[in-house]
């Protein structure tokens, strides 16, 4: 209650404080890049520190961070100092997998267009954590391990207080037509990782064990960008390897350069341009990929499987800015195209003779009413393989609903500029949903390319 109470008073005193006054909004800046299209904003420059995607070698630590180097910590939980860290080198402190690798299909690559805008202070219109996609990712769902990637200790666990229904949540119920598990909680956690203690490891959507949630008490969004979230006290310390509970394996890596340490959910252009005044968005941070900071023994993981190195799971700073994305809000105007570094392929089961693939592929695919979430319909249109939709005009723009059961697929569109992508799927099986963001044309041509095998439905709705 006390909580509640809390929040509900500082939501309202926000509200008030922040008004219209255009003195508030807040530019981002890329670190190593000009460029104009990072942010719309136009008050706050801000200088990045030098940047760090290329992989680093291993720093001799026997000096650096032994105990005699333990730094003091600030109220927020990090190195008090945290400016005296801004530049420093760091070690390989990534000595575990934090999800079974040999799961994975698919994992999303560091400051690609996979799900939404997630990035830090110097760039914008990104998304730098990486998404890991394992096989029968429904069925797994609530089950996956998550496992610390750190020797550290666990001082925050986030929950979400948006209202309405969360996307994940949503996509799971209309796929499969189930509810979660009655006990599943759907939060963030935050590792301090003893040889780094400047930066937090985010887990997202993770539901921790009991221990943890004993030890650990959440702490709201609001609380966090207020710069008010209290770490735990003394926290619940894990080693590399321990399981901390079980969700998906998605995981930012993020390097606090000023404020006073406590995690932020100030992840985009979006919330910097609405809360860019409060300490949550004026704290400094820069985010890496987790492969920055891998030990060799963690990477041999990802090289069994595949013939990679670190950097293909990496687009630079300078690739990004030679190839902008764009963004409505949070969400990129082209979501997922290129997005992923495909680890390995998933195991195809031959259909049966008796039934036809597309009739088995119809029953499983979630109906027209239930991709268009109640939004008015204007065509929808359904098959397998490749095919071209026949024109059809709107008065208001539209968006299209994809719901597809497998890849390769790819869906462009034509409203009379030229075809455009806008999504692609890469090669797999299960059930996948996508809704582009809002396209303003009034006459459009749809064509699909896709395997003989995938079966497909195309939902076209009003904005």
């Amino acid at each position: 209650m006390r909580a509640t109470v809390f929040t509900a008073l500082l939501t309202a005193l926000l509200l008030s404080a922040c008004g219209s006054s255009s003195d508030n909004q807040v530019v981002r800046e890329r670190g190593d890049q000009n460029s104009s299209s990072a942010s719309t904003a136009t008050v706050t420059t801000l200088e990045a520190p030098s940047s760090t995607t290329a992989v680093p070698e291993a720093p001799d630590t026997s000096a650096s961070f032994g105990k005699k180097e333990e730094p003091e910590f600030g109220a927020g939980g990090l190195a008090a100092d945290l400016e005296a860290w801004a530049n420093r080198d760091l070690p390989l402190f990534i000595t575990a997998s934090h999800i079974d690798v040999s799961d994975i299909e698919r994992i999303s690559l560091f400051r690609s267009n996979a799900g939404h805008d997630y990035s830090d202070s110097f760039e914008s219109c990104c998304s730098m954590k990486h998404y890991y996609r394992p096989f029968d990712y429904y069925e797994k769902r609530f089950t996956q391990p998550i496992f610390s990637p750190v020797d550290g200790v666990i001082l925050y666990i986030g929950v979400d207080e948006s209202a309405g229904e969360a996307s994940w949540l949503r996509d799971y119920k209309e796929t499969t037509g189930k509810q979660p598990p009655y006990d599943y909680l759907d939060t963030k956690v935050f590792i301090r990782p003893d040889k780094a203690p400047n930066l937090w490891v985010r887990l997202h959507h993770v539901s921790p064990a009991k221990e943890i949630l004993a030890a650990v008490v959440p702490s709201s969004g609001m609380e966090q960008m207020l710069g008010v979230a209290a770490p735990a006290s003394p926290g619940f310390r894990v080693k590399a390897g321990d399981s901390i509970g079980v969700g998906l394996g998605e995981i930012s890596i993020e390097r606090h350069l000023s404020g006073n340490g406590v995690p932020s959910p100030c992840t985009s252009a979006e919330t910097q341009n609405q809360w860019g005044q409060l300490p949550g968005c004026k704290a400094e941070r820069q985010f890496h990929s987790i492969f920055e900071f891998m030990t060799d023994d963690v990477f041999n993981d990802y090289a069994e499987l595949a013939d990679v190195d670190r950097n293909d799971f990496i687009i630079s700073a300078t690739e990004r800015l030679v190839a902008p994305l764009r963004c409505d809000g949070e969400a990129f105007e082209t979501r997922d195209i290129g997005g992923y570094f495909q680890l390995q392929e998933g195991e195809t089961t031959a259909p049966t003779t008796s039934t036809p693939v597309q009739q088995q592929s119809e029953e499983s695919l979630p109906s027209t009413e239930t991709l268009a979430q109640q939004k008015p319909i204007i065509a929808s249109v359904e098959g397998a393989g490749s095919s071209l939709t026949q024109r059809f005009e709107t008065q208001a723009g539209f968006s299209l609903v994809i719901a597809s059961d497998g890849g390769p697929l790819e869906i462009e569109v034509n409203t009379g500029e030229g075809p455009r992508v806008i999504y692609n799927r890469p090669p797999g099986d299960g059930i996948a949903t996508y809704e582009s963001g809002a396209l303003g044309a009034s006459e459009v041509s749809i064509a699909i390319d896709a395997d003989s095998s995938v079966s497909w439905r195309l939902v076209i709705v009003a904005p």
